[in-house]
C-alpha cells in the first residue's frame, strides 16, 4: 500500500504540473494578446490624431469633443504635451495650460520612441497609456510634441479574465483532486489497518485458547519436574556433580513457567479495573521493586506530586516494570535511568530514558513484535505485552533510539480511561 501511495502521489504531481502549466501558459498568452490589442488600438489612434492635428491644427475643445462623442469608447483621456511639460490639449479642458512633470513624457522627448506603461487615475482605475511622439508644422516650424493616449483596460482584458478564471478553476479542481486522493488513501489504509487488527484479534483469540491448553497441560508437569529436582538437590551433597545438573533443570523449569505466564498475559483479554491514583506513587513503587536488580544504576523520578491518573493500576504497573527492566538490561555500565511525566492537554506523557547502548533501526522497527528478542534467554514477549497493555489503556507507545546513544520509551496515556 505504501508503494501504491507513492505511485499515486507521483502521478498526481505530474497531472497537477501539466494542468497548472497549461493554465499558466494560457494566461500568459492571453495577457500578451491583451497587451498587443491595447498597443495596436492606441497606436492606430495616435496615427489618426497625428494626421488630424497636422491638418486641422490645435483646437482647444477637439480632444474633449472626441472623447465625449463616444466614437472611441475605450479612451480614458487624451492629452498633448510640449517639451516644457505644458498641457497644450486635453480632454479635460480645465487642465490645459498646466505643467505636468512626468518622467515618461520626458523620456519620449529624449528618445523619440513611443513608450507604453500603466498608470492609476485619481478614481483608482488602472489604465493603459501610450506616449507617442507627434511631429507637425505650426507657425511655419516643425514641432515635436508628445501625444498621450490613455485607454480603459477592461474591454481588452476580457480574454485575460477568462484565462484567470480558467486558471482559478484548474487550481481549485487540482486542490479538490488532491483532497479526494488523500482521503481515498487514508480510508484504504484505515481499512487495511482495521483488517490487520481484526486478524490480530482472531490470532490472539486462537493463541489464548492454545495458551490455556498449554497452561493446563504443561504447568503441572513442569511443576512436578521442578519439585522433584529441588527434592533431589536437597539430598545431594553441596560438592556433588549431580547437584549442578539438577540446578540447571530447576532454572529451565522456571524459564518455561515464565514463558507460559507471558504467553497467558499476551493472549488473555482481561477487563480493566479502573481507579484514580497518584502517578508518582506508582512509579516509586516500581522503582523500589527494580532497585535491587542493578545497584550501579541510579533511578531518577521527575514527576509532580499531585499528578493523578484514572486507569488500571496493575496493568500500568506491569508496563512500567517491563520498561524499567528492559532499560536496565540495556545499560551495560553504570548510569542514570530517568522516569519523567507531564500533562499535555487531556493526556499524560510518561517517559523512561536510559543511558544504554541504544538500538539499530532494524531492532527499533521490530521491538514490539511478539517473540522478537535480542537476548539469549528472552521470551520475546515482554515488549509485545507492553504494547498490548498500553493500547488496552487507550494509549500509545513510541521509542526513540540511536545506536550508542541510549533510548527513550514514551507512553502517551489518557488522564482518564473510559470505562469498558
Amino acid at each position: 500500500m505504501k508503494r501504491a501511495s507513492i505511485y499515486i502521489t507521483l502521478l498526481l504531481l505530474a497531472f497537477t504540473g501539466a494542468m497548472v502549466t497549461s493554465a499558466l501558459w494560457t494566461y500568459k498568452l492571453s495577457m500578451q494578446a491583451a497587451m498587443g490589442n491595447l498597443k495596436t488600438a492606441a497606436t492606430n489612434m495616435a496615427v489618426n490624431l497625428d494626421f488630424t492635428l497636422n491638418n486641422l491644427g490645435l483646437r482647444r475643445y477637439y480632444f474633449q469633443k472626441l472623447v465625449s462623442s463616444g466614437d472611441w469608447e475605450a479612451v480614458a483621456f487624451l492629452a498633448l504635451y510640449n517639451r516644457d511639460s505644458e498641457v497644450l490639449l486635453h480632454s479635460n479642458i480645465n487642465l490645459i495650460g498646466l505643467r505636468m512633470k512626468d518622467p515618461h513624457i520626458q523620456r519620449v522627448f529624449a528618445t523619440g520612441i513611443p513608450m507604453d506603461h500603466f498608470m492609476t487615475l485619481g478614481t483608482g482605475e488602472k489604465v493603459y497609456v501610450l506616449d507617442y511622439p507627434l511631429h507637425y508644422h505650426r507657425e511655419g516650424k516643425l514641432r515635436t510634441e508628445v501625444l498621450r493616449i490613455a485607454l480603459h483596460t477592461y474591454p481588452a482584458m476580457g480574454v485575460v479574465r477568462k484565462a484567470r478564471f480558467q486558471l482559478t478553476l484548474s487550481l481549485a479542481a487540482t486542490g479538490v483532486l488532491w483532497i479526494l486522493t488523500f482521503l481515498l488513501i487514508f480510508y484504504i489504509r484505515r481499512s487495511i489497518r482495521m483488517e490487520r487488527q481484526l486478524a490480530e484479534k482472531e490470532r490472539l483469540a486462537l493463541l489464548g485458547e492454545m495458551a490455556a491448553i498449554l497452561a493446563h497441560e504443561i504447568r503441572n508437569p513442569i511443576g512436578s519436574i521442578k519439585g522433584f529436582a529441588q527434592l533431589l538437590m536437597e539430598k545431594k551433597e553441596d560438592d556433588s556433580p549431580e547437584r549442578e545438573f539438577l540446578q540447571t533443570m530447576v532454572e529451565e523449569c522456571i524459564r518455561l513457567e515464565k514463558l507460559v505466564r507471558d504467553l497467558l498475559h499476551y493472549a488473555r483479554e482481561e477487563r480493566l479495573r479502573l481507579s484514580t491514583f497518584l502517578l508518582k506513587e506508582l512509579v516509586e513503587e516500581c522503582v523500589k521493586q527494580s532497585e535491587g536488580q542493578r545497584e550501579d544504576i541510579k533511578l531518577a523520578i521527575e514527576i509532580s506530586d499531585n499528578l493523578t491518573i484514572t486507569s488500571d493500576r496493575d496493568k500500568l504497573k506491569q508496563i512500567l516494570l517491563n520498561l524499567i527492566q528492559n532499560s536496565q538490561e540495556a545499560m551495560k555500565q553504570e548510569g542514570t535511568l530517568t522516569i519523567r511525566a507531564h500533562e499535555k492537554g487531556d493526556k499524560i506523557v510518561l517517559e523512561i530514558q536510559d543511558q544504554g547502548k541504544g538500538m539499530t533501526p532494524e531492532v527499533r522497527e521490530r521491538i514490539f513484535q511478539p517473540f522478537f528478542t535480542t537476548k539469549s534467554q528472552g521470551t520475546g514477549l515482554g515488549m509485545a505485552i507492553v504494547k498490548k497493555l498500553t493500547e488496552q489503556l487507550e494509549g500509545q507507545i513510541h521509542v526513540e533510539s540511536s545506536y550508542g546513544q541510549g533510548s527513550v520509551f514514551r507512553l502517551i496515556l489518557p488522564k482518564k480511561v473510559s470505562p469498558q
